[in-house]
């Protein structure tokens, strides 16, 4: 019987078990949950290191200066033990990714319109301040891009480049890394279409193909990706949303499945997940749009072996999962689903 470890972050208060720890079952798609962890406000977003090990975690704050959390990782039982915390030095942290080495993290502050980079302790996984970067802008949409609102960092195949979707400025921000220094240096900025609001990315499994979810305007934007400079061509933009869709509506979430074969999008208020083909040059043909199972799937995560889809619906309090089919990229209800508060964010171990 195959097991697989997950963390789910969430909104919750200090008092609150805010991290959970569950279990996904790999014969049927069920979900059994192991373990909490509380004295952490908002929760939000987490990820483990690739050695499974580490757990690190932001607390979002909203206007006030967030903090990063780094907690040893006790697989057996889910259990968590704190390492260290650290200020991210501007509001709504919301995001966290690591470079290849595993040796440096990238926060991304949402309304701080900042990012800091940190160091990890290669002894116990501590986390150490290391440098900071700020933003500067604003977009056409005066009720969300007023400013800057850098809402994802991903680090490029070649560990050479940190890109951060700004979904505030409509800018894909590219940034040298500087292992030895451990300094963001910053190479130049990609302008997204006006008002698109770019919000999380994923490049292809070979590394020439980056795909971004556009909060705003409901769309996957498909560009090719020149490795030497970080140089980015639009390719393809894709609606997330049926035809003739007129609903308040919101894109959260987006992967690619192991094997480069299939994408998945979610949006919030369709309350949906997009399926995509991956055709020739990356471009994406949709396969279908799922219900998710509840309302504002935020985040979702497919699961290491490939085989299933685990969306968090944030605002029905629970965590559906689907089989992906392997020969269409459909997604097929489980009929499992486990009841937890405000899940919004979903990491694999």
């Amino acid at each position: 019987m195959g097991q697989q470890l997950f963390f789910v972050g969430s909104y919750a208060s200090k008092e609150q078990e805010g991290i959970s720890a569950m279990v996904l079952h790999t014969e049927d798609g069920s979900i059994t949950r192991l373990a909490g962890q509380a004295g952490i406000l908002n929760p939000s977003f987490l990820k483990s290191n690739e050695a499974g090990t580490r757990l690190y975690v932001v607390s979002e704050t909203g206007a006030e200066p967030g903090s990063v959390y780094s907690f040893v990782i006790h697989a057996d039982n889910g259990e968590l033990t704190a390492i260290n915390e650290l200020t991210t030095q501007g509001g709504s942290p919301c995001h966290v990714e690591f470079d290849a080495t595993g040796k440096l993290l990238i926060v991304t502050n949402y309304t701080g319109g900042t990012l800091c980079l940190y160091g990890i302790e290669s002894e116990d996984g501590s986390l150490v301040a290391a440098d900071f970067a700020a933003h500067e802008g604003s977009g056409p949409r005066s009720d969300r891009q007023e400013g800057p609102h850098p809402h994802s960092a991903l680090i490029d195949p070649a560990n050479r480049y940190a890109l951060i979707a700004d979904l505030g400025t409509d800018e894909l921000v590219h940034y040298a890394i500087d292992h030895d220094a451990q300094k963001l240096v910053r190479h130049h900025a990609t302008s997204t279409p006006p008002g698109a609001g770019p919000r999380h990315m994923a490049f292809h499994p070979n590394g020439q193909v980056l795909y971004v979810i556009n909060e705003l305007d409901s769309t996957v934007a498909v560009y090719s990706y020149e490795a030497e400079q970080s140089q980015l061509a639009l390719k393809q933009v894709i609606s997330t949303l049926p035809q003739g869709y007129e609903g308040v509506t919101t894109c959260a979430d987006i992967h690619v499945t192991g094997d480069g074969r299939f994408l998945y999008a979610s949006n919030r208020g369709h309350d949906s997940i997009a399926a995509y083909r991956i055709e020739s040059e990356g471009k994406l043909e949709l396969v279908e749009i799922t219900p998710s199972g509840g309302r504002t799937p935020r985040n979702f995560a497919i699961s290491p072996d490939g085989r299933y889809l685990i969306a968090a619906n944030q605002d029905t309090d629970n965590i559906v999962t689907y089989r992906i089919n392997s020969e269409t990229g459909a997604l097929e209800a489980t009929g499992h689903e486990i009841a937890t508060g405000k899940p919004v964010c979903i990491a694999f171990v």
